[in-house]
């Protein structure tokens, strides 16, 4: 997944976990996924500057209408906490969006190998639009866990999938990416979920098949990428 779409889904998962439970009749998820919509549209890793042009003016359409909605939605506490976490990934987005930028030039070296590794990751995002409907079927107090054990797993398996491919070298490019789009926010609130026990009863195990039924958008968008 290209950085950019990474960042925004990072942000709609810190924005489902934030949003005052007391707006929850009025704020619904769904709106978020219209927000995300853009940002997994091109649904394949950019490896030149045209299709990263794209991406970043998919991307600030998207991150346009997710401030829209933390406006709404969240209580002004939550909206500065929310804007000291991502701090770092609007410099981030700024930099990789610009012609030129070390960052991103390094990216494209590595691109074409992740480009490479992204059918065998397929799999991985199986398991992610899985715990998409976990996260929608879940209580109000297993919100979080669930959030963060799909993060995780997913994260973990795509680093498994381009590794196995690319290298360590494109791994570790690929870490310090994402420590920089959360600025280390989805770490910290889900540090240890990568071996915790409770993400064995929160999600269906690896490779289940999800049912189908979810009404989210970027479930489904999910499944016409994967193919399922």
């Amino acid at each position: 997944m290209h950085v950019t779409g990474r960042f925004l889904a990072l942000i709609v998962v810190v924005a489902a976990l934030l949003v005052n439970e007391a707006n929850s009749q009025t704020c619904h998820l769904r709106e978020l996924d219209i927000c995300a919509v853009s940002s997994v549209a091109f649904n394949k890793v950019a490896t030149t500057e045209h299709e990263i042009d794209r991406y970043c003016n998919l991307f600030e359409d998207a991150k346009e209408c997710f401030f829209n909605y933390t406006k709404k939605c969240m209580t002004p506490l939550h909206r500065e906490l929310l804007n000291f976490g991502i701090e770092g990934a609007r410099e981030l987005s700024s930099k990789f969006c610009r012609r030129g930028d070390r960052l991103r030039s390094d990216y494209l070296k590595h691109a074409p190998c992740i480009a490479r590794a992204m059918p065998e990751g397929k799999k991985c995002l199986q398991d992610a639009r899985t715990g998409f409907e976990k996260i929608e079927e879940a209580k109000f107090q297993d919100r979080i866990s669930t959030a963060c054990c799909t993060y995780m797993r997913y994260q973990n398996c795509l680093t498994s999938a381009v590794e196995g491919r690319c290298g360590e070298k494109a791994v570790q490019y690929g870490h310090i990416l994402v420590r920089m789009a959360s600025s280390n926010l989805i770490d910290i609130m889900c540090q240890g979920y990568d071996t915790n026990p409770v993400c064995r009863k929160l999600l269906p195990p690896p490779g289940t098949r999800p049912k189908g039924s979810s009404k989210s958008v970027v479930s489904k968008l999910f499944a016409a990428y994967v193919g399922i």
